[in-house]
């Protein structure tokens, strides 16, 4: 019995899926690919099922002092798009557009510049819908407020310091990792 014939184990499954939504939040797999590609992980019974999930991707490369002697081609007709650094700085300026535009100047950087960088689109679409979803919290807010006669106005200093404090952790999350979902937002972009 070979090792392929293994049954998988859930944290070796959990561990692929893993892999597979850092390649997608790299850009190094579309859409549909990735769905289909998740869908056989998760359908997986043994190792070679799952392995069978990463056939044909690029292992994402290890520092090395020593010059690489051989690089695995890849398959005719498909492209290997590499992850590079200005995902990271534009999506951290997305995030921060948010403070003098609200959702405005996300929606155009995912518009423009998210047509040519994956990275920089993930980052501008959470950034539209975190910012979109604070809008809708403060007009929801504006109008209880106005229900209540003043009641509940004390609550708007609140939820601005909320909204302050979340965009500006949203860029800078994004300039250290490279890699941020704001929390209780409507994905209502995708």
């Amino acid at each position: 019995m070979s090792t392929s014939d293994l049954l998988v184990t859930p944290e070796q499954r959990d561990r692929g899926v893993e892999i597979l939504q850092e390649m997608y939040a790299d850009g190094r797999l579309g859409r549909m690919e990735f769905e289909e590609r998740l869908d056989q992980a998760l359908r997986a019974k043994t190792r070679a099922d799952l392995n069978a999930s990463f056939a044909g991707l690029v292992a994402h490369p290890i520092p090395t002092f020593a010059p690489a002697a051989f690089t695995r081609p890849t398959s005719p007709g498909r492209q290997v798009r590499r992850y590079d650094g200005d995902g990271r700085g534009a999506g951290t300026l997305t995030h921060w557009l948010g403070f003098p535009t609200m959702f405005v100047g996300p929606a155009v950087v995912a518009m423009t510049a998210g047509t040519r960088n994956p990275a920089v689109r993930r980052h501008a679409v959470e950034a539209v819908n975190f910012q979109l979803t604070a809008f809708m919290m403060f007009a929801g807010l504006g109008i209880l407020t106005g229900i209540t006669e003043g009641f509940t106005a004390f609550l708007f200093p609140v939820l601005g310091i909320l909204w302050a404090v979340m965009t500006g952790v949203g860029g800078l999350a994004t300039a250290l990792s490279g890699n941020f979902r704001y929390p209780f937002t409507l994905r209502l972009i995708r």
